[in-house]
């Protein structure tokens, strides 16, 4: 078993009871794929850096899960399914590469456009 991250951006103009139905089959797939969460952070509705299926902000979810290799393949296959996840990415966790504590800063873009004459 590995150690991954999981960080999945949804459509933020979907319902509170589409977000949470979607959450409990993400959950759902993950056990069944004989994952482990240990960690599961809301990270809000943050504007993404392009435009993505027309939206311009999503909202972000990090996991921090123990699966095996092969199941993350799997996840992977069902998030493409999903209609609602615009965007998902996993990074293997290693000694070397710990990952974030603590969700990023938003970056507000209106503030750095006057820094680059």
């Amino acid at each position: 078993m590995g150690r991954y991250e999981n960080i999945i951006v949804i459509n933020p103009d979907c319902t509170k009871e589409e977000e949470e139905e979607l959450l409990k089959r993400i959950t759902t797939n993950i056990e069944k794929f004989g994952g482990n969460i240990i960690k599961v952070d809301d990270w809000e509705v943050r504007k993404l850096a392009y435009p993505i299926k027309k939206k311009d902000k999503g909202h972000y979810f990090f996991f921090l899960l123990d699966m095996a290799e092969e199941n993350v393949t799997s996840l992977n296959k069902f998030y493409r399914t999903v209609d609602l996840i615009l965007r998902h990415m996993f990074v293997a966790v290693t000694e070397s590469n710990k990952g974030l504590e603590k969700p990023p800063e938003p970056v507000v873009f209106d503030e750095l456009e006057g820094e680059l004459a």
